[in-house]
């Protein structure tokens, strides 16, 4: 992963020192600070994440893990690992700047969707990211598909674009 801080690798420590001191819900607002953070590049927010996405599985009771990152959304993260394995097999994604790989959403793991799970492309010398979502706002809900593309013009207004499709 490249283009991480200093300042983003100490907010690393920070989380991973709070481990034993901090409740759910704080790990959550962290979490959703820094979702919302404009001066994060998507690589920082993505390593923050998943340092936050792993505390709450090992740390909180197999049931609150659950209910924030977990079995409700085998289906979904099962879904968009097999159309992972076929976009990445029929396009080149070696110009990719972040991971290639299935994703938590920051949605699920603040709280905000039941469940998201997400494959992201953002080229290297491109101003475009792209982003494929499972998303369920309420285990009541229908799911649905989520296509997203984001200007990543640092300094100007971005413009966002989604288009969803539900069953």
């Amino acid at each position: 992963m490249e283009n991480i801080s200093d300042k983003v690798l100490k907010l690393k420590s920070i989380i991973e020192s709070k481990r034993d001191t901090w409740t759910l819900k704080e790990f959550q607002n962290f979490y959703h600070n820094v979702d919302v953070n404009k001066d994060i590049n998507d690589n920082e927010k993505e390593l923050l994440a998943k340092t936050c996405g792993q505390i709450i599985e090992e740390k909180f009771p197999k049931r609150q893990s659950k209910k924030i990152l977990g079995d409700k959304g085998v289906e979904g993260k099962e879904l968009i690992e097999e159309i992972n394995n076929i976009v990445t097999k029929e396009f080149d994604w070696s110009d990719n700047d972040v991971e290639t790989k299935v994703k938590i959403g920051g949605d699920m793991i603040s709280g905000r969707s039941a469940v998201c799970y997400y494959i992201s492309y953002k080229g290297k010398k491109s101003k475009i990211n792209s982003g494929f979502h499972y998303r369920q706002k309420t285990v009541a809900s229908d799911p649905y598909l989520e296509v997203d593309f984001k200007s990543r013009n640092r300094g100007k207004r971005n413009k966002n674009f989604s288009c969803c499709v539900k069953r």
